[in-house]
């Protein structure tokens, strides 16, 4: 549908018909391979022809006319266009001073080349090299000069064009300074073939579209192009928001096909009229009852027009019928836009040209009215561009279509750009295009909006660490909320490292599990993503204690890096400032600007957690060790005589009574560094609070044990043990505490809170009981 007459594959052909003896190689085993070349590609096999030629072109690189046929068969692919400029430009170079006029056409395709690439400078020196040889007086150069002289136009023109802000675009669309966000389709939609001529309905849930691929009409070839045959593809938007795998739609047409193309063109805005495009000709088929019916052909009620039409729109009200003809009567050359109005018995009115602000001398094509009736959106070869289609507006105003205005770039690009179709309700737009380096190949389909579409799904990296070491076998689990309710599960490498793909935009609840500690559970909202970028999030979790060594809780906080650049709010903060953070984010050489947010949650233990988080831990602190009591309070009571005899330490040397009531405070464990007995500052608020005790409830007494490791001799233990007692009791008195109502004892190493080999820090302690 796209090209009725391949005006390149016809050049090329009488080149090699007429010049091939000009400049072809001499004789042996490369002359050979050419004329296998040569024989394919006038059967027009053309991937055969360029595999022989190439196979030539390793043999003797130096050939001229090799050189140009190859890049001639890479030039009539769109996928593949570019690549044929090296060989036109080996065709020059290898090309002797005699035959010059024979390798000129090479200049023209070198100069489109530059203009696909934007190298507009080159392209204009190509082209005017190759005028120098056009005869202004031949009618067969006319038609030829007209075009380079039209590409030249477009070259000076196009940077201005290529410059022009998106804003601009929003403005065109809408009259509103708006940024324009355009998205390729994707690859369920788009492939290394040429899909174009999309046909969206239910407001972009369900696509239509044409396609030159492998399954196209069970895989014929079109043998003037080499090219599948067009066909007719659907696809539909699955629960995840992703279209689904295309299939064939033509099966659904009551429709025989031969060697011909089938190609959709547009559907009425009740969805109920499908056009198509068969056999130079449009037709239309219903659906019923979920059934198409057997498409007629709409000339039968054109009667002005017979001849090829390969396109048509018809306005919202369905009052109005462009379409696209090449009919010379009243035209202004190539294929232009008419207009036909409905009839009161439903024919169609004859045709009327829309005039030389819509239509020139070069081809027109897939014109498209908004719903207001007036703005008019087409494709243009004629009007001044970036390259090939470009996409104009015009208006009806006063009785006529106002000057062409090329929407210019992003919209536009130096390739084809057509099939142009906007959503007022969605504010949502879609085109084709043949764009260079960023499509899947061919010509793709394109979506554009003036709020960018988030991305499909995105990246988080993320690192957890306890007191700054990483943590190995985290599990970190997050649920999706919304939609899906999908839950992604990632667990920490021995750096402390894990990725997990997710979706944008969207609410997660996060379960964190570190060996060691109690689950801890939040929540995040990815960011709306126009572009690819990674999220990171740092986890720091550390205990809570009271002591040197008991575990009463735990602290986990979250760093969520999840926003670029702008993100200015007062509850972000710039991950810079987060030496760790930044120094993660650093790691994956990620140097943009970038947004966190901090969760921070402390957790204290019961009872109950902390066993769970230590089942090893059998013998608590006071515990006798020989095992004789299950309560810490009755703990055996050992004493011994003062080591300075008249002190006034401890002078209660009567066994007591231990006081078991569960009403009393629990008593503090002073713990010490190893081979000390220096009571540590941070314990004066605990034994202050023992004083505070004491002297309310005068009738109980203190008792206070030393305890060693098992690290020394047991008499250097023992004697250690009393000294540790001794200082917890002088602190005691010094506070006003009576030295008669304490009592001291000195353990050494037999009583253990931590048995295994007894070197455990936690055994260097003194224990306080309440006796009466």
């Amino acid at each position: 549908m796209r090209n009725k007459n391949n005006t390149a594959l016809f050049i090329v052909l009488l080149l090699t018909l007429l010049c091939s003896s000009l400049f072809a190689a001499d004789g042996g085993p490369a002359k050979k391979l050419i004329d296998k070349g040569d024989k394919e590609f006038n059967k027009s096999h053309l991937q055969k022809a360029q595999q022989f030629y190439l196979q030539a072109l390793a043999i003797d690189s130096t050939d001229a006319y090799t050189n140009f046929q190859v890049g001639a068969i890479y030039y009539l692919s769109d996928s593949f266009k570019i690549k044929s400029l090296p060989y036109f430009l080996r065709t020059i170079k290898f090309s002797g001073p005699g035959v010059d006029d024979t390798i000129i056409d090479a200049y023209y395709y070198m100069g489109n080349c530059y203009a696909l690439l934007k190298n507009y400078k080159a392209a204009i020196t190509a082209f005017n090299i190759y005028l120098r040889h056009i005869d202004p007086k031949s009618r067969v150069d006319a038609t030829i000069l007209e075009e380079v002289n039209h590409n030249i136009e477009i070259c000076t023109d196009a940077p201005g064009l290529m410059n022009r802000s998106s804003d601009s675009i929003g403005y065109i669309l809408e009259h509103k300074l708006q940024p324009l966000y355009i998205k390729n389709m994707g690859g369920a939609i788009n492939t290394p073939y040429a899909e174009y001529a999309q046909v969206l309905m239910n407001h972009d849930s369900t696509i239509i579209f044409t396609s030159r691929r492998p399954t196209s009409q069970k895989g014929k070839k079109d043998f003037m192009t080499d090219e599948y045959y067009e066909d007719i593809f659907i696809s539909h938007i699955d629960s995840d928001g992703h279209w689904e795998t295309p299939t064939v739609f033509s099966t659904q047409f009551q429709f025989t096909l031969g060697e011909e193309n089938l190609a959709s063109v547009t559907i009425t805005s009740d969805g109920h009229t499908l056009f198509i495009y068969h056999s130079g000709r449009i037709w239309e088929t219903h659906i019923q009852n979920g059934v198409w019916s057997k498409p007629e052909s709409i000339g039968k009620n054109i009667k002005q027009i017979r001849r090829y039409i390969p396109s048509v729109f018809v306005s919202y009200d369905n009052k109005k019928l462009f379409l696209v003809s090449d009919k010379k009567s009243g035209g202004y050359g190539g294929k232009d836009i008419y207009e036909s109005d409905k009839n009161s018995d439903g024919t169609w009115s004859d045709p009327q040209n829309l005039g030389p602000n819509i239509n020139t001398s070069f081809d027109e094509d897939s014109p498209f009215l908004m719903p207001d009736n007036k703005t008019l959106f087409f494709s243009s070869k004629g009007h001044v561009g970036l390259g090939g289609y470009d996409i104009f507006k015009s208006v009806y105003e006063n009785g006529k279509w106002s000057k062409a205005v090329n929407l210019g770039s992003p919209i536009n690009s130096s390739a084809d750009d057509i099939y142009f179709a906007y959503d007022t309700v969605i504010k949502k737009g879609f085109f084709s295009s043949s764009r260079i380096n960023q499509g899947y190949g061919n010509m793709d389909i394109y979506s554009f909006s003036f709020t960018c579409e988030s991305i499909d799904s995105t990246m988080l990296q993320g690192e957890i660490v306890s007191n700054k070491l990483p943590v190995k076998g985290a599990t970190i689990s997050l649920t999706e909320t919304r939609h899906r309710k999908r839950t992604y599960i990632a667990h920490s490498d021995t750096n402390g490292r894990y990725s997990v793909a997710l979706r944008p935009e969207s609410f997660y609840k996060i379960e964190i599990k570190v060996p060691g500690y109690l689950p801890y559970y939040t929540s995040v909202a990815t960011p709306h993503q126009c572009d690819a970028y990674n999220l990171y999030q740092y986890v720091n979790t550390s205990f809570v204690t009271d002591s040197l060594y008991e575990h009463t809780g735990q602290n986990l906080s979250v760093a969520n890096a999840f926003y670029r650049d702008a993100k200015t709010a007062s509850a972000y903060k710039n991950a810079k400032n987060d030496l760790a953070l930044s120094a993660f984010i650093h790691t994956y050489n990620d140097t943009s600007t970038i947004w966190e947010k901090d969760t921070t949650e402390a957790i204290t233990y019961t009872k109950l957690q902390k066993d769970s988080l230590n089942p090893k831990k059998a013998i608590a602190i006071n515990l006798d060790t020989s095992g004789r009591y299950t309560n810490p309070a009755l703990a055996s009571v050992k004493t011994a005589p003062n080591s300075k005899p008249g002190s006034k330490t401890a002078t209660n040397t009567n066994p007591p009574k231990i006081v078991t009531n569960a009403a009393l405070p629990q008593m503090p464990v002073v713990y010490f560094r190893f081979n000390n007995y220096l009571v540590s500052k941070k314990y004066f608020p605990m034994l202050d609070s023992l004083v505070a005790f004491a002297k309310t409830n005068t009738t109980y007494n203190i008792q206070i044990e030393g305890n060693t490791d098992t690290k020394g001799s047991a008499a250097y233990n023992k004697k250690l043990s009393y000294l540790r007692a001794q200082a917890v009791a002088s602190y005691l008195i010094r506070r006003n505490i009576s030295a008669k109502r304490i009592h001291i004892a000195g353990n050494g190493i037999h009583h253990l809170a931590i048995v295994g080999d007894g070197t455990d820090a936690r055994n260097r302690r003194d224990d306080i009981i309440i006796t009466q």
